[in-house]
Parts: structure tokens; sequence; C-alpha cells
């Protein structure tokens, strides 16, 4: 008989610590050019910036937690899915209650939208895990 168990193929846990340092850095380094201690273009500090927190995020979401068992792989899939799920739908609705509301259409850049996708994830995440 075939062994069907999927199992997912994650970072090691301390890539959450790599993911921790490289948030705080992105945001040191952001901080520092909001308060005039660096003189770098704006543009280039804020893609920098979004870069930096996209790949924190990432190896945050894509490490193993302490435990990890079928249960945390279950939830962690339904997490993806439903982070996927409201980013999908936030980039949908969006353009709609910007009419709705006789807003000025802001752009989202793509840098935005998975931001809110990894908040989601993480919020959606840790409390499927307390629940547990």
């Amino acid at each position: 008989m075939k062994n069907n168990q999927f199992r997912l193929r994650l970072l090691p846990n301390y890539f959450k610590k790599i993911g921790i340092g490289i948030l705080v850095l992105t945001i040191l380094f952001f901080l520092l050019r909001r308060f005039n201690v660096i003189s770098l273009d704006k543009t280039l500090v804020l893609t920098i910036s979004s870069t930096g927190v996209i790949i924190s995020l990432l190896l945050l979401a894509m490490s193993e937690e302490r435990i990890e068992d079928e249960l945390t792989n279950h939830i962690r899939l339904i997490s993806f899915v439903s982070a996927f799920i409201m980013g999908s739908i936030f980039v949908i609705v969006k353009p709609y209650s910007a009419m709705l509301f006789d807003a000025e259409e802001s752009y989202k850049s793509s840098a935005s939208i998975l931001i809110f996708m990894f908040v989601m994830y993480f919020m959606i995440f840790r409390f499927q895990l307390k629940k547990r």
C-alpha cells in the first residue's frame, strides 16, 4: 500500500530568527530615512523596505514551528488558502469600494497586497494554533 502522506518541505525553525532580523533591519532602515539620518531617494527606500518586509514575512511563513506535526501542517495549509482568498477578495472589491465612496483610486502595489495576505495568514494561523 502506498503512503499518501503529504509532507510540506519547510525551512528549519532557525529561519524565523533570520526573518525577524531582516524585519528589524528593514524597519530600522526605513526609520533612519524617515528621520533624515541617511539621505536617499524616497522611492528607493520604499522599494528596499517593502522588499525586505516581504522577504522577512516569507521566511517567517515558510519556517517550521518548534513542534511540527500533521495538525500544524493542516492548519498551515488552511491558513494559506484563507489568506489567498481574502487577498483575492480585497483586490476584487477595492476598485468598487473606491467608486462607491467617490474615493480617489489609490494604486495598490503588489507589495502591499502581498503584505496584506501575509498578515492575514499569520493572524489565521496563530488563532487556529491557539484554538487547537
